[in-house]
């Protein structure tokens, strides 16, 4: 099945970076330059994920997406937002007007391919959980065993796209719902109550679906801002299952399994018995995963430290009994089998090996391209190491200068801090895509000037980043001449 994406950005390098990219990979692509244009376009057609731009003259991408939401055939379209920000405000500003998540220009190849495949694969899993089960179960015999077989598998499906957007925690879900099934089992639930609290373990992390992969995937410490996001995905998670009739309890795991014992966790800020027992058994078994497996911030914890840990939370993290049933199960697990076992992780990246290209006419081109001071190795990686696809986005590059040069200073000239931004964070971007840092880096300072209004220091520096585009412009022009 074909897939189809609409892309709306108002830079013509970055709607060609995309549709090249996402048609090579097998998808249905149509472009658009505007906000509005898009709206016309939703009017007759319904693509199966929307990319757009933030930053846009007309209306921006917020007010798209605002705007979206009027039209019911088009309201349940996934967006992923594209920009060249690379704040934590825009992350939340972007998850809260609706966007399914978010990809940065210049686009990496392997991440906006993956994204956009990760989002249409979890909408269409979202909107067809509750109808497959129903249509499966309605052709069986037995209703009750082929509602849990057939959940099952969509469960552990879900189960695994989630757990596929951290590189850390591959298999995370499956093994809470191992240690909580056990749990479950000595303390005494029934077999069918033990295979609740299974799917439940499951699906308990379904909310990260909304949190954005450079959130996720953070290999330092988040910032407040980013904790805040992290802390959405209980509710997101309540909000994904509560409506799957068929299995009401699915959304307890995903919403109350960061509640604490002592009232201190998060959503709702419950405690004690007022915390539902499943959500309690599954935080014990999130926990005790989360320490025996590897993470961005941490590698596996020793045994001894997992236990000194459990039992500090007792009372206050978590339920005791349940803790305590814990304890027993790794005290039994005298050779530290259960934990995250497999190889490290491997580097999708590529390198362009020039040496085994036979066509010196290619070589050249980029020798040139660094004489004249671009990062050869940063544009190619964004042109999915194409040496073709990155002349062509050269091209574009110099096609589009005159454009950018009379925009922004008419916009300097008119002292409009929006259009001038808008224009310079298009050139940051379209400048990082090609290699030229230098450029890309003056760009973004003076874009942080218009935001904040400083035009003292775009008056100081806009004619400097204007001549560095035209030497980025000579450089790349001297360099296609040999291609």
């Amino acid at each position: 099945m074909q897939y189809w994406a609409a892309v709306v950005d108002d830079d013509q390098s970055n709607l060609r970076a995309a549709e090249r990219i996402l048609t090579t990979h097998g998808y249905k692509v149509s472009c658009m330059s505007s906000g509005e244009e898009l709206l016309e376009f939703i009017k007759q057609n319904t693509p199966d994920v929307i990319l757009l731009d933030l930053h846009m003259e007309g209306i921006d991408g917020f007010e798209t997406m605002i705007r979206l939401q009027q039209f019911r055939h088009s309201r349940d379209i996934p967006v992923i937002v594209l920009t060249a920000d690379d704040d934590s405000e825009t992350e939340t500003k972007v998850l809260a007007a609706g966007a399914r998540d978010f990809v940065a220009k210049p686009f990496t190849a392997s991440v906006l391919v993956m994204r956009v495949k990760n989002t249409i694969d979890l909408m269409r899993l979202q909107n067809d959980l509750k109808q497959e089960v129903k249509e499966k179960t309605d052709e069986i015999l037995s209703e009750q065993k082929r509602i849990e077989s057939l959940s099952l598998q969509i469960v552990q499906t879900l189960a695994g796209t989630i757990d596929a957007k951290d590189n850390y925690t591959r298999g995370h879900s499956g093994r809470v719902a191992d240690y909580s099934r056990e749990i479950a089992r000595r303390a005494g639930y029934s077999g069918q109550a033990q295979e609740e609290v299974y799917m439940m373990g499951l699906l308990h992390d379904v909310g990260k679906i909304g949190v954005p992969d450079s959130v996720i995937n953070k290999p330092s410490r988040l910032t407040e801002e980013e904790y805040d996001v992290i802390k959405t995905h209980p509710v997101v998670g309540f909000e994904i299952l509560k409506n799957i009739t068929e299995m009401p309890k699915l959304a307890v795991g995903a919403r109350w399994h960061h509640e604490r014992f002592d009232g201190t966790g998060y959503p709702d800020g419950l405690s004690g018995k007022n915390i539902p027992e499943e959500a309690r058994i599954i935080a014990v078994a999130d926990a005790y995963d989360a320490m025996s497996s590897r993470r961005s911030y941490h590698s596996i914890f020793a045994q001894k430290y997992i236990v000194s840990e459990l039992e500090k939370g007792k009372g206050t993290q978590f339920d005791p009994d349940f803790a305590e049933i814990m304890l027993q199960i790794i005290r039994e697990d005298k050779d530290y089998i259960m934990r995250e076992h497999g190889e490290d992780e491997v580097s999708e990246d590529t390198v362009v090996s020039l040496e085994s290209e036979s066509n010196e006419r290619k070589f050249n081109f980029i020798a040139m391209l660094e004489v004249g001071g671009l990062n050869t190795a940063i544009g190619l990686k964004y042109c999915m190491n194409d040496i073709d696809f990155y002349g062509e986005m050269c091209e574009e590059f110099i096609n589009s200068a005159p454009d950018r040069i009379e925009k922004l200073e008419n916009a300097r000239q008119d002292a409009d801090f929006d259009r001038y931004c808008t224009y310079v964070h298009s050139l940051k971007s379209a400048a990082k895509t090609i290699g030229a840092e230098k450029l890309s880096d003056s760009a973004k300072a003076l874009e942080e000037a218009a935001k904040t209004f400083d035009n003292e220091f775009i008056e100081a520096n806009h004619d400097m980043l204007i001549a560095s585009l035209r030497t980025t412009v000579a450089g790349v022009l001297m360099a296609t001449s040999m291609r």
